[in-house]
């Protein structure tokens, strides 16, 4: 018999019932019934693995009226897509959720749109570089509301008396305040996987005040469980147990000369059940049909015969190297030589969207490459590098969301994440990364739900070019078996573009000696 408990998103229910989640960490007992027989206490995500009529019918949803919710909106200037109101019916039936859905799918309005300001202050903890994207919606949400910034390291009590409040990880390990929260989320919530760090610790504080908690992250962490614990422990407290079981079921652990080493995922179909009552994500795959179309196309850059030969003679250095390590750094050297050869490219794709009248944006790698377009596009360009410090970096992309047709100028490196390009509906990559998610990142920059957007991809016409999209490929099929890995679609338009449909298994064994 399934009874909802005192705390949200908790059951209670008969030892019989539950016999078969005996190895599942984070049951509750609660004693021996009157009678004989025992009792638990058992949190919604055991309820997916129980082949029970009550279980299922404790998960049962309602229905919801999204047309009174678009009503509701339309004075204020936007609708919510079906992908964000799905989002908010998720949301506000659970205490704690963990929004993981790909970025610029809508996670920000989809957490905005689930607080009821009844339940006290909407509480956002957020990287510094977004808090303008915060800002500007909860602007548009609550049109008139005071919002609450805490932009310095000094902890402000008056700030966090306001009904909206914006704050960032820094100000955490220093949060000196116990007042309730209605809503608490935690934007790109993998800052906070290593439940050692000081802000790990204050934000599990921060999170027991609160009514309702979100952790929203773009970034896969999911696919080594003992990353999620606790991202999972601030949604859903004790609802996974603790770190060592946890890890035990789900890690892959394996005993080493230095103690037990997790390695991957294990009962992987029961994690993704648990996870399938907390969590929600959609990829893009997912939601295409809610959201404007991506364009993408490549540019491919033909070499002379001079600089065919050097680039030839450091692939055959590459290919007939069997360290890894000195592998790494001659791809390196290469990715640096055959820059230069992109650049000429992309500056002249660039200055024909500008003369058109366009804003765009460029990426690259390397910090000098950067800068030679920027220079090369004189007064029509914005740098945005590891090397423009904070508050010049925010004076050039504001100075860019000015000019009608500028190009801002960004390394993947300190860009990629958090920040809103949208200003442009235009990029080119002349550099591709080789972590499929960072490319996925840096291309929803320039994402905007009411327009499609058109991406271009400069690369070389060069053999380990077109395998290094190949070693793309292979490690995002690899990359996550709970099926939420990140760009998917960036990395299938690269590989047909360059290597048509079909895997070639002789080119495959050459990847595993190039990038291991």
């Amino acid at each position: 018999m399934f009874d909802r408990a005192s705390r949200a998103d908790w059951f209670v229910t008969d030892g019989d019932t539950i016999t078969s989640l005996s190895n599942v960490p984070g049951l509750k007992f609660l004693g021996t019934r009157y009678g004989g027989g025992s009792r638990w206490e058992i949190h919604r995500s055991h309820l997916p693995l129980l082949d029970d009529p009550q279980a299922r019918a404790a998960l049962a949803l309602g229905p919801t009226d999204w047309v009174a919710r678009d009503r509701a909106t339309h004075d204020r200037g936007f609708q919510l897509r079906n992908v964000q109101h799905a989002a908010v019916d998720f949301i506000t039936r659970r205490r704690g959720t963990l929004l993981g859905d790909e970025q610029r799918v809508g996670k920000t309005l989809s957490t905005i749109m689930s607080h009821d300001p009844s339940t006290g202050p909407f509480v956002v903890i957020c990287p510094a570089m977004v808090r303008p994207v915060w800002i500007g919606w909860l602007r548009k949400v609550f049109p008139g509301e005071e919002i609450g910034v805490l932009s310095t390291h000094t902890f402000d009590a008056k700030v966090i008396q306001k009904k909206l409040v914006v704050g960032h990880y820094d100000i955490l390990p220093w949060w000196q305040s116990a007042r309730p929260i209605g809503t608490l989320v935690f934007d790109e919530a993998h800052l906070l996987t290593n439940q050692h760090a000081r802000r790990s610790k204050a934000a599990v504080f921060l999170a027991s005040r609160a009514q309702r908690v979100i952790c929203a992250t773009g970034t896969p962490i999911w696919n080594m469980p003992t990353n999620l614990w606790n991202v999972l422990g601030l949604v859903a407290p004790a609802a996974f147990g603790g770190y060592h079981e946890f890890a035990q079921r789900y890690g892959a652990p394996i005993p080493s000369a230095y103690g037990t080493k997790y390695t991957g995922i294990s009962n992987e179909e029961e994690l993704r059940e648990r996870l399938s009552e907390v969590m929600i994500r959609r990829r893009w795959v997912d939601v295409v049909d809610d959201l404007p179309a991506i364009s993408r196309n490549v540019a491919l850059v033909d070499l002379d015969d001079a600089t065919q030969r050097k680039l030839d003679l450091m692939a055959a250095e590459i290919l007939s190297d069997k360290s890894k390590a000195t592998t790494i750094g001659l791809l390196a050297s290469y990715r640096e030589k055959l820059s230069h050869v992109k650049g000429p490219i992309a500056i002249e794709q660039t200055t024909a969207m500008l003369d058109r009248g366009e804003p765009v944006v460029v990426w690259t790698w390397h910090v000098d490459l950067a800068t030679e377009i920027a220079h090369a596009l004189g007064n029509r360009a914005f740098l945005v590098t590891g090397d423009v410090l904070g508050d010049k970096r925010d004076a050039a992309i504001a100075a860019w969301n000015a000019h009608p047709a500028g190009a801002l100028v960004c390394t993947m490196a300190v860009a990629q994440v958090g920040l809103d390009f949208s200003h442009a509906h235009l990029a080119i990559f002349v550099e591709i990364d080789y972590t499929p998610a960072i490319l996925a990142q840096a291309e929803m920059r320039t994402y905007a739900p009411t327009r499609p957007m058109n991406i271009t991809y400069v690369v070389a016409n060069h053999m380990i070019e077109h395998r290094i999209v190949m070693a793309l490929t292979k490690k995002l099929s690899a990359a996550d078996p709970l099926g939420v890995g990140a760009a998917g679609e960036t990395i299938a338009a690269l590989d047909v573009a360059l290597n048509g449909p079909v895997e070639e298994p002789d080119m495959d064994r050459l990847l595993a000696d190039i990038l291991g």
